[in-house]
């Protein structure tokens, strides 16, 4: 196996740990926490540090050396986090979600070093489906506090030995003249809301189907989210970053808007969903200069916060809405023609 990819492989196994850990201590708070209000705020909690402090994040990490340091410093606090969990699981919840901010980046950053959306993909498959089964785990009291502690600790103990490019040379791997498209600021935006759009469906299924106590669905979905990352960022790179994140979208709209009941359709469109990720992740880094701290940090990051947002809004209703999702489609299809007719560069064609 390539050595690159190699390296990818280990640190998506690193960042499924580092979900499950903080999908577990998640479960475990909506277990013992009586007060609603108590459970809502720890998630909440969780989603700004581990969510919203990505592109924050991304501002140390891009003056940094190297990101060796920050995925030691992420799995420091993973263990800390773990080994604080019996005795005070708030105080976990928070080094759990400042830690998970930090590995999203740093570990982003190292598998973007190909230009490629595939191994992207690859890194961030892992994430849905640890965070859902360790909720899951300790929705079912499975006692796995054990392994957690062994699994962190053998990851820190691990990470020294990874081969990490300095900054100079993971830039310097990036940027392939022959291959680079200029991205203009309206190609940002509509990458940008296309990728909210379609976080903000993903998360409020989530949410009510943790309300609900439906954690086989949820286990459905983690596949689901599994797989079509790993399959859209292969697709991807052989079709075209732009013209698979467009498509995958429009096919997906319909399939988790009208089929929300039906849990393969259902699924086929989370999958969809998750599957643009990698895709988008790759224009953003191109689009911004290959400044790939913060692409990750809007990607993996600032686009899901603002889905979470949505979903604690007082407007929750209306945004949530199945002629809400209809309308914004609609404007933003038209954004991208107006865009494409006056720029005269909004293309399909192949983008790496």
């Amino acid at each position: 196996m390539h050595e690159f990819k190699k390296k990818t492989l280990l640190l998506a196994i690193g960042h499924g740990i580092n979900d499950l850990v903080a999908g577990y201590f998640l479960g475990a708070l909506v277990q013992h926490e009586t007060s609603i209000i108590g459970a809502g705020m720890g998630l909440i909690v969780y989603n700004l540090l581990a969510f919203g402090g990505q592109y924050p994040a991304a501002f140390l990490i891009e003056r940094a050396v190297s990101p060796k340091k920050f995925l030691l410093l992420s799995y420091a606090l993973n263990v800390l986090a773990v080994a604080l969990f019996p005795l005070m699981l708030p105080l976990s919840i928070v080094l759990a979600g400042i830690a998970s901010a930090f590995y999203h980046v740093a570990g982003g950053t190292v598998c973007a070093g190909e230009n490629k959306a595939a191994d992207i993909g690859l890194f961030a498959a892992p994430g849905v489906a640890g965070l859902i089964i360790g909720g899951y785990l300790a929705y079912e009291k499975i006692p796995i506090y054990g392994w957690l502690l062994a699994a962190t600790i053998l990851f820190f103990i691990f990470l020294p030995r990874l081969s990490v490019p300095v900054k100079r040379q993971l830039h310097t791997r990036q940027a392939k003249p022959d291959k680079k498209v200029i991205l203009d600021q309206h190609d940002i935006m509509m990458i940008l809301l296309l990728t909210i759009i379609s976080l903000r469906s993903v998360i409020w299924d989530v949410f009510q189907l943790i309300h609900e106590n439906n954690y086989y669905w949820l286990i459905a979905i983690a596949v689901a989210a599994f797989i079509g990352k790993i399959a859209g960022g292969w697709i991807a790179d052989r079709i075209g970053w732009r013209l698979y994140m467009v498509s995958s979208l429009i096919i997906a709209t319909p399939l988790i808007t009208f089929f929300k009941k039906e849990i393969v359709l259902f699924c086929i469109g989370v999958g969809l969903l998750q599957s643009g990720i990698p895709a988008t992740t790759a224009l953003l880094i191109q689009s911004m200069k290959y400044n790939t701290e913060k692409a990750i940090g809007l990607s993996f990051g600032s686009a899901i916060i603002i889905g979470g947002i949505i979903t604690y809004s007082p407007a929750k209703t209306l945004l949530l809405s199945d002629i809400s999702l209809f309308i914004i489609i609609v404007i933003l299809l038209a954004l991208m023609y107006f865009f494409s007719k006056r720029a005269g560069k909004y293309n399909l064609s192949r983008t790496c």
